[in-house]
């Protein structure tokens, strides 16, 4: 019972952490003050931090700077050397080091490639991706953590939902899902509300009482046409374009009135951004 206590108090004292770093993402806090943030000495805290969150602090920190320039590279008026400030960098060198090691390519070339499939509507009109038809048999239950705000920001909620993973009936191989119910578009126009809805789920064995503030959602039976992206996250909107502005339109099917909904094959914090695996379902009428 102790050692359960001990945990659960560790955890909430980490999400003090993970909150205060994605109050401004692209700043250097310094190992100092992240522990004083989680009342640990700095000694401790760097042990702790990488138990409970599968990778260091300062590789959590560079993570979130380098994921916020690939989606700055995307606006062609935003220079490359401002783009390496606004992520934190002190220099332009350093800035090309940390993102072609991430990404595989610099990023002059990043953005090359970007701006090319953004502005190229032949494109829209290639087999960009496979498409599956897959009929769930069965609902998947999730335990959700509700994130209000940019969808690229929702890393935030899975690092907290990542604290409470000991204390829910998770499955044997829990898989993450990513909910998301608004359009950005008709959020910038103001036909929804002022902020974007999104759930950072995992999943359960079957529908659970859950503690505050996570929620139960469920992914229903039915059909949905699934594809695959492998890329950084920033870059998933191009695949909904694609999926939902091309394939849907040149299909026979009608999309249903559920949440995009996306499931991450492989581990963000252990993977690199060019090697990062998503499938993209969107639910069909049946």
């Amino acid at each position: 019972m102790r050692k359960r206590s001990t945990q659960q108090d560790y955890a909430r004292r980490l999400m003090r952490v993970v909150k205060l770093i994605w109050q401004d993402p692209t700043r250097q806090f310094s190992l100092d003050q992240l522990a004083e943030a989680a009342n640990f000495s700095a000694f401790h805290f760097h042990r702790i931090y990488r138990g409970m969150m599968g990778e260091t602090v300062s590789a959590t920190q560079q993570r979130l700077r380098l994921h916020f320039a690939s989606r700055d590279l995307a606006v062609d008026a935003v220079s490359q050397i401002r783009v390496a400030q606004r992520a934190g960098f002190q220099s332009n060198a350093a800035f090309v080091r940390a993102f072609t090691t991430a990404y595989g390519v610099t990023p002059g070339a990043y953005r090359r490639q970007r701006l090319l499939l953004l502005q190229s509507k032949n494109q829209q009109e290639k087999d960009m991706y496979q498409v599956e038809i897959r009929r769930l048999n069965a609902p998947i239950h999730l335990a959700a953590q509700r994130h209000l705000g940019s969808y690229l920001n929702i890393g935030e909620a899975f690092s907290l939902l990542e604290l409470e993973v000991g204390k829910l009936p998770v499955t044997t191989q829990p898989r993450w899902f990513g909910l998301f119910y608004d359009d950005p578009e008709h959020v910038r126009q103001g036909v929804v509300g002022p902020e974007l809805r999104s759930d950072a789920c995992v999943e359960i064995k079957a529908a659970a009482e859950l503690a505050a503030p996570l929620q139960h959602q469920q992914i229903p039976v039915g059909r949905y046409a699934v594809i695959e992206h492998q890329g950084a996250y920033s870059e998933l909107d191009q695949a909904y374009q694609w999926l939902i502005g091309h394939w849907l339109q040149q299909s026979d099917e009608q999309a249903a009135a559920l949440p995009g909904i996306e499931l991450y094959l492989n581990d963000a914090s252990i993977t690199a951004p060019k090697d990062l695996r998503t499938e993209i379902w969107l639910a069909l009428e049946n």
